[in-house]
């Protein structure tokens, strides 16, 4: 079928943006409702919500390829088994969702509910209705996510609210999701507020309301977070809101191409999901970090839970997880901070890696491959930092160090040794001590955890054995390091 192509001209005058915007139909949309798009991996794969079937509302899933979008997918019975399911968000990794369902089989609160769901060997299973802390016995529906799974924005018409539906907040604890916040009178009118979409800086909010003095119906509008306040909305005016109604506007990270959902005409009928180029409301850069966890002997794609901890602060800020089938990971990341990413896997050696991101370096992509070892052989590199010439642990080592009692205590019949290694400065006598010194003092520091001292052999190897051959600030600060291998 022919492609329709809508061009407009878009003048913001509060935002400086005068150029042409392209608005171009989704070659996946159907005769019925097609909405509610949620992109993960990048663009390479969307969730989306449609009639196609018949007049009740599934999930489906496309993925592009080189020849353009697949042909879409309905997700199995499990999570496809309400009334009506739709309205999904996901991860950045497509390995946990949330959705929304009536009637279904796993015990609702209300008339539609919030529920959970996560990909096992290929298949989204686990679906679980996210309880009466989130929900009510009213309409919840509607999710978001942020990028680090963290965050959770929905709409529902519970009393208490300004009117209509609104939108709320929760947040995720140790002991599952936080009782939800109204987002107030800034956000929320005496009308419907619906379709919130946040963007992958995490400040970014998008929705969509019926308030008056828009184009039409329901219209699209876009906030930002600042010091724990959204600023007030302003209407996307047009091309993006129509005479019709235009919901779920999603910014595409570090991209200048941005989804939404409309019931204007040129479409392939009812509600589509329509492309905006170049997008008039990006969102603020980000890092996107992707790779692909293997067996380091075998090879074989591994799936393992992904651990993202701010090292300047020292706070785990997110769980994400490899595809078991592939071993696949993505990650979103936040500039202007120090992190580290750990893969773990019961039956292997956890590994580590460190990234910086400073502020102005945002807007790219990294590949970081993860080669996990099995126990038997395991051997893995410490993120435990130390000053120049020194042997004190800096507190940058803590999440290390906590990770490193968490894998001994979970695997109680095995020893490790501790190797130090320092980089080329300095005489061999002075650099053998000082890699031990640096090796000892890990083994304190789990000893003072209470790790038996039996269990743990320390050894210097001083600069004999450099990772990296090299005189450069940077082969030097990989090769002062501290490695920990399995040795019975």
């Amino acid at each position: 079928m022919k492609k329709i192509i809508l061009i407009f001209i878009l003048l913001l005058s509060y935002s400086g943006f005068s150029q042409k915007i392209e608005i171009t139909p989704l070659e996946i949309n159907s005769s019925r409702d097609d909405f509610n798009s949620a992109i993960t991996q990048n663009g390479r794969v969307i969730y989306f919500t449609s009639e196609r079937k018949g007049r009740q509302q599934y999930i489906y899933m496309t993925q592009r390829t080189a020849s353009g979008w697949s042909n879409p997918e309905m997700l199995n019975s499990e999570i496809n088994s309400g009334d009506e399911v739709g309205a999904v968000t996901l991860t950045p990794d497509a390995q946990f969702m949330i959705f929304s369902a009536m009637n279904h089989p796993k015990q609702g609160q209300g008339r539609t509910d919030l529920y959970s769901a996560k990909r096992i060997d290929g298949d989204w299973t686990a679906v679980r209705n996210l309880g009466p802390m989130i929900n009510s016995d009213y309409w919840d529906s509607q999710p978001c996510l942020t990028s680090d799974g963290n965050t959770l924005y929905f709409v529902s018409n519970r009393p208490g609210g300004f009117g209509g539906t609104d939108i709320y907040v929760s947040r995720r604890t140790r002991d599952g999701w936080s009782r939800p916040e109204n987002l107030g009178p800034i956000i929320n009118s005496s009308f419907d507020e619906m379709s919130p979409v946040i963007g992958s800086d995490n400040k970014s909010l998008s929705f969509s309301s019926n308030r008056p003095g828009g184009f039409g119906g329901f219209d699209i509008y876009f906030t930002k977070l600042a010091n724990n306040a959204f600023s007030n909305p302003r209407n996307a005016g047009e091309p993006i809101n129509s005479s019709a109604d235009e919901y779920y506007y999603y910014s595409l990270p570090n991209s200048k191409y941005a989804y939404f959902s409309s019931h204007r005409s040129g479409g392939a009928g009812a509600l589509d999901i329509y492309i905006a180029f170049p997008n008039p409301f990006e969102s603020e850069s980000v890092v996107l970090v992707s790779g692909t966890v293997t067996d380091a002997l075998s090879k074989f794609p591994l799936g393992a839970d992904i651990t993202v901890t701010d090292l300047g602060s020292r706070t785990k800020i997110a769980e994400m997880r490899s595809d078991d089938k592939s071993g696949l990971y993505y990650l979103v990341l936040q500039p202007g901070k120090v992190y580290s990413i750990t893969a773990s896997k019961k039956g292997y050696v956890f590994y580590s890696d460190k990234i910086q991101i400073p502020t102005n370096e945002a807007g790219h992509e990294e590949t970081k491959d993860i080669p996990l070892y099995p126990l038997a052989q395991g051997n893995t590199r410490l993120l435990v930092f130390f000053d120049f010439d020194k042997a004190i642990l800096k507190d940058e080592s803590i999440p290390e160090l906590e990770r490193i009692i968490e894998f001994l205590r979970d695997n109680p019949n095995i020893r490790i040794q501790l190797d130090g290694h320092t980089d080329d400065v300095g005489t061999d006598d002075y650099n053998d001590k000082l890699s031990l010194n640096r090796a000892n003092a890990v083994r304190d520091y789990l000893v003072s955890a209470g790790i038996e001292s039996s269990r743990i052999k320390t050894a210097g190897y001083g600069k004999r054995r450099p990772l990296k051959n090299d005189t450069s600030e940077e082969a030097r600060s990989l090769n002062r390091r501290v490695e920990m291998k399995i040795i019975e």
